[in-house]
């Protein structure tokens, strides 16, 4: 631990019902939930709100997103954004980003870094050093394989295995925080007194389009490694991202000014975007290429639209048409 003197508070999980207006967890503000009433009566309640944290948890991972200027290189995943990441995630990269959420059993070989705040969810595994210069939540069962250093305070739970020494300079508390998608969805409803699907959906979507700048979000599932960057959703890459790796989705945008240092695949559409270059083939449903982009590759889909101006080095099959165009997509 860092030297000098450190408030270590040990906190066992209380049960509900002993709760009390100090106890509650202030970012939550557990006290303003409803009151416990009999088993009975809470169990379709409870159903009802699991549903709706299901509708919002998936409005935050329905899209992979890589914001404006992402980096993927040889062994991290770089943006100046927050990063958000779902569960069950196999990433063999590191990542490093402003504030960073990692969800449940998530495997990611390189380290961590986080400008702001990170969050760790339950029993997720990081093969490196971590390195927080806001304060740090570390859920239980998270095995840290390198070093572990905190700015600001830790919050760690039970079970937590750091392999080498770890590093926090303000006040370390020993409970179980609660799970990530628990902890945002409360924060949510609770503070905005939020109680149906509607206002759910409608609220994220409000607080994603007025963010300062758009998080980086890996849906769950999402798996990454030297060969393939792979995501059962559709994907979005910035404008000036540069990538090294191959992509699957079930369809891809690559916005302006985008370098891919590998090729693509997508179930339904891809749009590659002016001046972007692939160095790959690119294979999709149908496809469009706007001017100025750059294919160093085969180019194949059902249907083709390619840019008067744009270049393609390999070869283009397309059995429903190709389109030589000299207009751009209309906006609107």
């Amino acid at each position: 631990m860092a030297e000098g003197k450190k408030r270590i508070i040990v906190a066992e999980p209380i049960p509900e019902a002993e709760l009390s207006q100090d106890d509650a967890i202030p970012a939550v503000e557990i006290e303003e939930q409803p009151e416990c009433v009999p088993e009975t009566e809470t169990g379709s309640a409870y159903r009802e709100e699991s549903a709706v944290a299901a509708i919002a948890t998936a409005e935050l991972f329905k899209k992979c997103i890589l914001p404006d200027k992402t980096e993927l290189q040889e062994r991290i995943l770089k943006t100046k954004n927050d990063i958000l990441v779902g569960d069950h995630c196999d990433i063999d990269y590191g990542l490093y980003g402003n504030d960073i959420v990692i969800c449940e059993f998530c495997k990611l070989t390189g380290d961590v870094v986080a400008e702001g705040d990170l969050r760790i969810d339950n029993f997720c595994e990081i093969s490196g050093t971590v390195i927080c210069n806001g304060d740090a939540y570390l859920g239980e069962g998270v095995k840290v394989h390198g070093k572990l250093t905190v700015g600001g305070n830790l919050d760690i739970g039970d079970n937590v295995f750091i392999e080498k020494e770890f590093k926090a300079f303000g006040d370390i508390s020993i409970r179980n925080p609660m799970p990530v998608i628990l902890y945002l969805l409360l924060y949510v409803m609770t503070m905005l007194h939020l109680d149906n699907e509607a206002e759910v959906e409608k609220t994220v979507n409000a607080m994603i389009s007025e963010a300062n700048s758009e998080p980086l979000v890996l849906p769950p599932r999402t798996t990454m490694d030297l060969r393939y960057f792979s995501v059962s959703t559709p994907m979005e890459v910035g404008s000036s991202s540069r990538l090294h790796g191959n992509i699957k989705a079930k369809s891809l945008v690559l916005h302006n000014d985008v370098t891919l240092f590998g090729g693509v695949h997508a179930v339904r559409r891809v749009k590659v975007g002016e001046r972007t270059a692939v160095h790959g083939d690119v294979i999709g449903h149908s496809v469009r290429i706007e001017r100025g982009a750059d294919i160093l590759g085969d180019v194949s889909g059902e249907k083709v639209w390619l840019h008067e101006d744009a270049l393609v080095s390999g070869i283009i099959r397309s059995p429903g048409g190709l389109t030589i165009g000299r207009f751009e997509e209309k906006k609107g």
